[in-house]
């Protein structure tokens, strides 16, 4: 006769069955939560580079003068305001670039753009084994682009 502890520790046949469905779930589950982790995070980065972009441009049209001296910036104060932005938020190695207001055709507004490009960098290394980039790098640009206030009284 059995006892009856043994049948209690065999089970019903299903002792490893749990450990084989959670070797094939977690590495999807892992997957996802890497993936929205990164969506996130190269989404802040993206609205970052256009708060920069777009506080950097109205420096520009407020500013008489691109080359005159704005609270102790000098004539790159445009391009500096985008970086200390960036640089505040944690983001190194953007490229930023303003192209300053040239002579218009007559009519036709001034116009100020910043352009701040970025290449993404995978934080997790998720991209490049789900196939999103083969260098692991995505480029993000953000471009503002503003009419030239002239100064008050002319």
């Amino acid at each position: 006769m059995r006892h009856p502890r043994e049948k209690r520790l065999r089970g019903n046949g299903e002792a490893g069955s749990t450990i084989v469905e959670m070797a094939l779930i977690l590495p999807l589950f892992l997957l996802l939560v890497f993936g929205i982790f990164e969506f996130g995070r190269a989404w802040l980065i993206i609205n970052t580079m256009n708060h920069a972009a777009r506080e950097a441009v109205r420096l520009a049209v407020v500013t008489p003068s691109l080359t005159e001296d704005y609270t102790t910036e000098d004539a790159t104060g445009v391009v500096d305001r985008a970086n200390k932005i960036l640089t505040d938020a944690g983001i190194t190695g953007a490229d930023v670039h303003n192209t300053a207001p040239t002579a218009p055709t007559i009519g036709a507004p001034l116009q100020v753009t910043v352009t701040i490009g970025l290449t993404y960098k995978w934080m997790t290394g998720i991209g490049p084994l789900l196939g999103f980039s083969f260098t692991g790098a995505i480029p993000l640009l953000s471009q503002a682009t503003m009419c030239y206030e002239p100064c008050a009284g002319t």
